[in-house]
């Protein structure tokens, strides 16, 4: 039943889509999709993503992992602007890889990714509802976001809700553009107060700023932070984040991220340890191909077992302006008796 209302919803809302309109979809390594023709104000995209990976020489399977697919409404009516977007895996049919009878919730079809409304304003966007938090969107620089073969997903970048791939829920946000600046800041308005740390509960707030162009040509750099209560009776602890990136030549840019993580589960999975992590890499395009080669180090807080280096390399070859096969190796090599991750992956991507 759930499954059904959820496609009932969808074809509902993709109804509405297909009489004028036009819109671009941003995801969190700034990766844009073309939409289909809307009614006034309102437009239908989305990105479909099939990809085979290998993990660790022992899981392997034919789905969509990292639930990249998607499909959303954008909506415009004078100032008042709304984005309804839901991931699914058109490999296996459901949203999540985890189902069982203790994960019911991640065995729909779609699971809501963003929902929010709110109003531009001569000062900037004011909003309320799920958002991806500045913690991701700025100084996001994976071009593999949301696959196997993720930086995340290998500590490459941090994991977890407070981490690059958390959304920020039950949140007021405000975004503005003001010249080279980019300013970002969400609050969550929960009626929750801090009872675990796997969600946003009232108090949580991230902020993020960027300055792009500003110093120098075709360099950008910014700051943003990922403030949690934790659990309820414990401080809060807060994620931190440095980035930067400068288009060296015309088809190569460099860019750089350096976190320091005291956010539960964001620095390892399932762990309370600390740490830091320390991300450079380069984008190189190559006639059709973007490639991305990435080295980092994580260094514990805690346990010495728990310090790694991660190393990746992939390319993207463009198939057309919204179609694209991806193929990638990253590997999380702990420096003692950690367990070691390794995944290889080839990917097809289509937006609309």
């Amino acid at each position: 039943m759930k499954k059904l209302l959820s496609i009932v919803l969808l074809m509902g809302l993709s109804s509405l889509s297909y009489a004028g309109g036009e819109h671009s979809m941003s995801d969190g390594n700034h990766n844009h999709a073309s939409s289909a023709k809307a009614s006034a104000g309102v437009h239908f995209y989305g990105r479909l993503y099939v990809g085979y990976d290998k993990t660790s020489g022992t899981v392997q399977r034919l789905d969509d992992g990292g639930n990249k697919s998607r499909l959303g409404l954008k909506i415009r009516s004078g100032n008042i602007i709304g984005n309804l977007e839901y991931k699914f895996d058109i490999g296996d049919g459901d949203a999540g890889n985890n189902c069982g009878a203790n994960n019911s919730n991640e065995c729909g079809t779609f699971d809501m990714h963003v929902g929010n409304l709110g109003f531009m304003t001569p000062l900037g966007y004011i909003g309320a509802g799920t958002f991806e938090a500045p913690y991701k969107t700025m100084g996001q620089f994976d071009t593999n976001m949301d696959t196997a073969i993720a930086l995340n997903s290998h500590g490459g970048f941090s994991q977890g809700q407070g981490g690059i791939a958390g959304n920020f829920e039950s949140a007021v946000a405000y975004h503005a553009m003001m010249g080279p600046i980019e300013l970002g800041f969400m609050y969550a308005a929960s009626d929750n107060t801090a009872t675990d740390n796997s969600n946003t509960d009232r108090g949580d707030y991230s902020l993020g700023i960027t300055f792009k162009d500003m110093i120098m040509s075709g360099l950008t750099f910014g700051y943003a932070t990922y403030n949690d209560n934790e659990v309820s009776g414990g401080d809060s602890e807060s994620n931190d984040k440095f980035f930067a990136s400068y288009k060296a030549m015309p088809n190569m840019g460099v860019f750089v991220s350096l976190e320091d993580l005291d956010v539960a589960n964001t620095f390892i999975t399932s762990s309370n340890i600390n740490g830091e992590i320390k991300t450079f890499g380069i984008h190189y395009t190559m006639g059709t191909a973007d490639i991305q080669l990435v080295t980092a180090e994580g260094e514990s807080d805690g346990a010495a077992n728990q310090d790694y280096n991660t190393r990746s390399i992939s390319a993207k070859i463009n198939l057309s302006k919204h179609s694209d096969i991806t193929i990638g190796y990253t590997k999380q090599d702990f420096d003692q008796d950690g367990t070691d991750i390794s995944t290889s992956g080839l990917g097809l991507t289509h937006k609309f």
